[in-house]
């Protein structure tokens, strides 16, 4: 079992292994690397982005010898309860929602609670899906959105605020009160 958690800018990834009733530690890299599994969950979160819904955050990917594998998905951050290498798991700050909404945004009512509470905590205003134009904005910038996610190849636009101002004063109410 390989349990990740997928961001743009970082994610992380735990393997379990169960070998003869034993478990153990990952010992199959040759098999499967960890350069394919990252791709791999890479186009299958592209994949199963959904303009203003997002995609998921974390997922369980089970992989068995002798028969098919299982993919499991959350929309949320999962945290490995002990650790045995020393190394506590963090949640995501405010600048890695940021990045993950900004390429696969979501309207205001898509962004779970628990993404809100870090923007609040650090004061950070996240990009916003523009269901009218299909873009995500953000900082008075504005990216198209594809069936899998913003298009980096384009240019940002530019927003003049003060020609769009319920747009920016929704963002406000939700994040400050």
């Amino acid at each position: 079992m390989s349990t990740s958690v997928i961001h743009q800018a970082w994610s992380r990834r735990t393997e379990d292994i169960k070998r003869n009733d034993v478990w153990g530690y990952r010992e199959f890299a040759v098999d499967f690397s960890d350069h394919s599994m990252d791709l791999w969950l890479e186009e299958v979160r592209r994949e199963s982005y959904r303009a203003g819904a997002g995609t998921w955050t974390s997922c369980k990917v089970y992989l068995y010898p002798d028969s098919d594998g299982r993919l499991e998905t959350f929309d949320f951050e999962l945290f490995r309860p002990n650790s045995d290498d020393g190394i506590p798991d963090r949640p995501a700050d405010a600048l890695t929602l940021f990045q993950d909404l900004k390429a696969f945004p979501r309207t205001l009512d898509n962004i779970p609670q628990w993404m809100w509470t870090v923007f609040r905590a650090e004061g950070v205003t996240p990009p916003v899906y523009n269901p009218q134009l299909q873009t995500v904005e953000w900082a008075n910038k504005r990216l198209p959105v594809t069936e899998t996610g913003t298009d980096f190849s384009a240019q940002p636009q530019i927003i003049d605020p003060s020609k769009e101002p319920g747009v920016f004063a929704k963002i406000s109410r939700k994040l400050f009160g």
